[in-house]
């Protein structure tokens, strides 16, 4: 039986939750809190296996709760937050601050809207159920803010044949991921000289947030990836979540809307593939924290290519799921703590930078 704490502000959205999630057989409500403070008091006085958390509410908000319950007594948190910029602002930080993953609140009639939720719901919080809670509550020191770019690039001034010499690192994950990018991706530096590519499984208006959230780390320029994008150095895309990534011939980004709302998006494998097809041997993959098996095909794919996959340990994965398939599947080169990802892919891109040089001189 997984025990949860329902933590919300309204009255009658906690009833809709308590409603929603009593009809599981293996489910228990075993409280209810209506703001942060009651949350941190519940949770001590009744251990629940699980915590849903309201964003927006009176004396100590979400964010606030998740950082002391994290610090005091961690347990498995899921967020549920609304389709607005601040809730989707506060639901990464609360991802950050160590809350397992998040539901998004439909914007229209709540309790329909979360009645047509109920399998997430449900979903989300066995699988949060089965998590190693972590006792991580701080949150990284914020980088100079660099600016989030939302339309189209042109072709970059220099010469286009530069892409043939552009290393392309494609950072895949899910749950626990915003936490494991927002810590790795600023420690590799302004000067990192290849593209990154990131496909976090995460709905689209939250990977608009997560980009915000990443510029505000990053000294390396941070933007949400936009249909006809051309790939450069220095540049972090993040794939939103709507959509498929993959690369054209010249190095152009190309989104595709999935033809099913089964299938996992954005999707790890389908832009490992073709970055492996587009890049070859300069092609860089990084799986990291994550529930299930994408990313391992895409892997392969890469390594047959003649590139490097990384793979992030259990130890510091919150979900040992998609590292595990792809070692599992041979596909992984390395399998490290995250701390030890940034410098291991420093050294390995200047390593292709200077190959690459040294055969253009030979030339």
């Amino acid at each position: 039986m997984i025990r949860v704490l329902v933590v919300e502000d309204s009255r009658f959205m906690r009833g809709v939750i308590n409603t929603i999630l009593s009809r599981d057989p293996d489910i228990e409500v075993v409280g209810s809190a209506a703001d942060g403070l009651e949350a941190v008091d519940a949770v001590s006085a009744l251990r629940p296996d699980v915590v849903t958390m309201d964003v927006d509410m009176p004396r100590a908000d979400g964010l606030s709760a998740v950082e002391r319950i994290m610090s005091e007594r961690p347990t498995p948190i899921v967020m549920i937050s609304a389709y607005t910029r601040r809730d989707s602002s506060a639901a990464i930080r609360a991802l950050e601050l160590g809350a397992v993953d998040f539901v998004a609140k439909p914007s229209f009639t709540v309790d329909l809207g979360l009645e047509a939720l109920r399998d997430e719901i449900v979903s989300k919080i066995r699988m949060a159920s089965r998590v190693r809670p972590v006792r991580t509550a701080s949150r990284a020191t914020a980088a100079p803010p660099s600016a989030v770019v939302a339309t189209s690039s042109e072709p970059p001034n220099e010469d286009r044949r530069h892409w043939e010499a552009t290393p392309c690192v494609l950072m895949a994950a899910s749950t626990g991921g915003p936490a494991a990018l927002l810590s790795l991706v600023p420690r590799l530096g302004g000067d990192f000289p290849a593209a990154v590519l990131i496909v976090q499984h995460m709905p689209a208006p939250y990977t608009t947030a997560f980009a915000g959230e990443l510029a505000g780390r990053c000294a390396l320029r941070v933007k949400e990836a936009v249909h006809g994008d051309w790939i450069e150095r220095g540049v972090v895309y993040v794939c939103p979540g709507s959509h498929h990534l993959t690369l054209a011939p010249g190095g152009r980004v190309v989104l595709h809307a999935p033809p099913t709302r089964d299938s996992e998006c954005p999707s790890a494998d389908l832009a490992m593939m073709s970055m492996a097809r587009r890049v070859g041997a300069r092609s860089i993959g990084v799986i990291l924290t994550g529930m299930g098996r994408d990313g391992a095909a895409g892997a392969r794919a890469i390594r047959r290519a003649g590139g490097l996959i990384i793979a992030q340990d259990e130890a510091t994965s919150v979900v040992f799921g998609m590292p595990r398939a792809a070692a599992e599947a041979g596909a992984a080169n390395a399998v490290l703590p995250l701390d030890d990802i940034p410098p291991t892919l420093n050294g390995y891109v200047d390593d292709i930078v200077r190959a690459v040089t040294r055969g253009r001189r030979a030339v």
